[in-house]
């Protein structure tokens, strides 16, 4: 029973901050491509009902971050090369907190196995 509780309890505030998030708005492309994104995750990684929540907030909050240094930055500058390599470094350390290291291990693996395709 209480552990019922805790996971309605993480759901409703992982929904909450996933449409605080949203209340920044990403385009839809970019929502797509974001729910893609943890579905291949989810698929590889094999991430619980929860870990999917968690993965696809952190993603959403990278593309935000994103956008936002896109905006403060000019195209192709040195400052948005760092901003977004900072944006990456905070997403990654979160991601590290969610995982595994066999999941984070399985997800390297295949992202490597796929670029060098």
């Amino acid at each position: 029973m209480k552990n019922q509780i805790l996971k309605l309890a993480f759901i409703i505030c992982a929904m909450s901050l996933f449409a605080n998030v949203n209340a920044q708005k990403l385009s839809k492309k970019s929502e797509e491509t974001v729910k893609q994104e943890v579905a291949e995750m989810t698929d590889v990684m094999e991430l619980s009902d929860e870990q999917q929540q968690k993965v696809l907030v952190l993603k959403t909050n990278l593309r935000l971050e994103n956008q936002k240094a896109k905006k403060l930055h000019e195209k192709d500058s040195q400052e948005l090369k760092v901003a977004r390599k900072e944006n990456m470094k905070q997403y990654t350390a979160k991601l590290k907190k969610v995982c595994t290291q066999e999941q984070l291990a399985s997800w390297q693996k295949y992202k490597k196995a796929k670029k060098n395709k």
